[in-house]
């Protein structure tokens, strides 16, 4: 009987401490849980407890949030977490300082059981005086390479006097939309900094983490007043550099390379292959990146890879998406006698924006192209005219390319039938073929700039390709652009090194103004006209 009891003990206890699980079935949840009330409220003045309790509409997982929850400012003082089903509680063990706003912040790394995190930052604040303070300071920050919202950012805020060697005041989060705010602040002068606080510490690690300026230094809050930090851009740096994590082969020459994150080819991307002793044995060619899996390359060996015996390879000139490249180390495997089943198909095709006059439409395979029917099959179709003997036909390795004779004819329709060896019959593709007529011009006006301020602008294509970039003083037009969706980024060059500084947060220097504009629609002969104020 007591062996029973202990055995009901200890299982009661494992209940009580794990997460409960919502039941399965019913559609799919993919929202974050919702707070659906807090005791005591936000705002409650004399406040002499010391349990606060938040009551969510689903149930948490609980290993996600010790590691959210900030208290500011922060007094030292120890608390426990405790559940009941839905409902956590916070209780300290000391009672706080009288006439203090306390605030208690839950970050969007709390998720539900099934991890959907919480859509933003959730903060209560309380006083034990007769007032709560009530300054606010808000801002956004936006991503540089493109200026979407940049999410999950830490904002570290310190309240003069300030020692970035120690631990902030207060901290805030981005939102989905980048936004984050500083509420319930007492009146006084404030420093703010953009964090890569990774070991989420509130302290500017200096020799780890990086950390950016905003463009006004300090920020004087008055008592219940607010005040903005405005919109700064950031560099979400990558300084992991992607690993080749292994080396498969589909058969003595077909080699598939897995990393560790998406990557992407250069014109120059090579790969070596070597032998036992280190000598060079071989060389292979890159056939392509997998569409579905980005971080896998595959690649053709120019000499088959023989079974039971030791190789090594070495990529070059290959980045992953935030243009770091891969160690240098090589990685070692063994050949193969498997024989090659790949079967021929089509991988992908440009033009999904258009092609210029001048561009070649390439078709890529999976394999090397050694079927005759390949090239003999291709019909180029101009206008009503069909060509089944197209001249400027070329394979190289496992890419069909069809180029024009000089160049495409302006106000002429092109259709190209391929052959598609997994149907046994011709896809068609039917690139929009973009003449000097259709194209339209991007013109920049900025409205207060100073004759002596140099600006540069860089337009990006669709396919995340700059197509220009050039400097100016007050105003440019960007001609001869295809009637696509492009994105604009601008910046105040103040140093005339032709680059975007971010500024110094030690010793402060402000960052060079900057500006991003997504989805500008150039249309056909017309100027799309952006006015820009730097503040």
């Amino acid at each position: 009987m007591l062996y029973r009891i202990l055995v009901l003990a200890i299982f009661g206890f494992m209940v009580s401490c794990a997460t409960p699980i919502a039941p399965t079935g019913g559609p799919s949840d993919n929202k974050g849980p919702v707070l659906e009330f807090t005791d005591p409220e936000t705002g409650t003045t004399n406040f002499e407890g010391r349990i606060f309790e938040f009551q969510f509409d689903e149930y948490i997982n609980r290993s996600t949030v010790r590691g959210a929850i900030t208290v500011e400012p922060d007094l030292g003082i120890e608390y426990d977490l405790s559940w009941k089903r839905k409902k956590m509680f916070i209780e300290f063990a000391e009672s706080f300082p009288d006439s203090t706003t306390i605030i208690i912040k839950l970050g969007t790394e709390i998720t539900d059981t099934r991890s959907n995190k919480i859509p933003s930052p959730i903060t209560l604040a309380i006083s034990t005086g007769d007032e709560i303070d009530s300054g606010e300071i808000s801002g956004k920050v936006l991503l540089a390479e493109n200026g979407r919202a940049a999410d999950e950012q830490r904002i570290l805020l310190y309240r003069q006097p300030v020692d970035l060697t120690k631990r902030a005041n207060y901290q805030a989060q981005t939102d989905t939309s980048g936004s984050f705010n500083f509420s319930y602040l007492a009146e006084g002068r404030y420093k703010a900094l953009l964090v890569d606080d990774r070991n989420r510490n509130k302290i500017w690690d200096q020799e780890i983490e990086t950390a950016y300026p905003f463009y006004e230094e300090f920020i004087n809050l008055e008592k219940e007043g607010s005040d903005t930090l405005d919109v700064i851009y950031t560099v979400r740096e990558d300084t992991t550099k992607p690993v080749l994590q292994g080396v498969g082969l589909f058969s003595q020459n077909r080699m598939r390379f897995r990393f560790s994150e998406s990557i992407q080819l250069t014109d120059s991307t090579s790969i070596q292959v070597f032998d036992s002793l280190g000598n060079t044995y071989s060389s292979a060619f890159p056939l392509y990146v997998s569409p579905r899996e980005q971080f896998v390359l595959f690649a053709q060996n120019s000499e088959p890879l023989l079974e039971e015996v030791a190789y090594s390879t070495k990529v070059k000139d290959i980045t992953d998406l935030g243009g770091s490249e891969p160690d240098s180390a090589m990685f070692s495997f063994t050949g193969t006698s498997q024989e090659d089943t790949t079967l021929q198909r089509i991988i992908s095709a440009n033009g999904q924006n258009g092609l210029s006059q001048t561009d070649e439409f390439v078709v890529t395979y999976a394999a090397p192209i050694s079927e005759s029917e390949i090239m003999d099959s291709v019909i180029v179709i101009e206008g009503d005219v069909d060509f089944d003997d197209w001249p400027e036909i070329s394979i190289v390795q496992n890419k069909l390319k069809i180029s024009p004779q000089q160049e495409w004819i302006e106000g002429v329709n092109y259709q190209f039938l391929v052959w598609n060896p997994v149907t046994q019959r011709r896809s068609m593709y039917e690139p929009e073929v973009w003449d000097s007529t259709e194209y339209g011009e991007i013109e920049i006006n900025i409205k207060n700039a100073d004759s002596s301020d140099t600006y540069y602008a860089r337009v990006i294509d669709p396919n995340g390709k700059e197509v220009e970039f050039t400097g100016f003083s007050t105003a440019t037009i960007i001609p001869e652009l295809p009637p696509v969706s492009y994105t604009l980024i601008l910046f105040r060059d103040e140093n005339d090194n032709q680059r975007w500084d971010t500024g110094s947060v030690s010793p402060y220097q402000s960052p060079e103004k900057y500006y991003v504009q997504r989805n500008i629609n150039v249309q056909e002969g017309f100027i799309s006209e952006v006015n820009v104020t730097f503040e």
